[in-house]
């Protein structure tokens, strides 16, 4: 998918805002597109929400041991912040051509380690999304 002018001045907002930290650029730039292409403001808003989500579980499972208090529940609660998350980008991508599709498919829906170190990954620069929404409401 071609990104637009809007959203790749995004991504460089957004790269100078993480300190050129991004690690999903150009997956983050296809889900804004399509965001703005297919008028899904409020399902982009709910995956930079759950994003977010996944990424502040993941940062606390890496701070604790797996016999801490609390850890399986956190564990669950990732589980099933990764299964939302997923859902969520299908819903998004339904309408892209099937190149994109596959694309994330392969990348972002499967069951291994290194899909979720991808979702993980898209996580954090989701996390700068909602930082940069953070800073702009209270900068207004």
């Amino acid at each position: 998918m071609e990104l637009s002018a809007d959203t790749n001045a995004f991504l460089d907002y957004l790269d100078s805002f993480s300190g050129e930290n991004l690690r999903k650029r150009g997956d983050i730039g296809t889900i804004f597109e399509c965001g703005a292409s297919y008028d899904s403001g409020e399902l982009v808003s709910k995956i930079i929400v759950n994003g977010t989500f996944v990424w502040n579980v993941f940062s606390k499972l890496r701070t604790m041991t797996s016999d801490q208090e609390g850890y399986q529940h956190l564990e669950q609660e990732f589980a099933k912040g990764l299964n939302d998350l997923r859902t969520d980008i299908a819903d998004l991508l339904t309408p892209v051509d099937d190149t994109t599709y596959n694309r994330f498919e392969e990348i972002y829906f499967g069951m291994t380690q290194g899909v979720i170190r991808n979702i993980v990954d898209l996580s954090h620069d989701l996390s700068v999304v909602k930082k940069v929404q953070n800073q702009q409401k209270y900068e207004s």
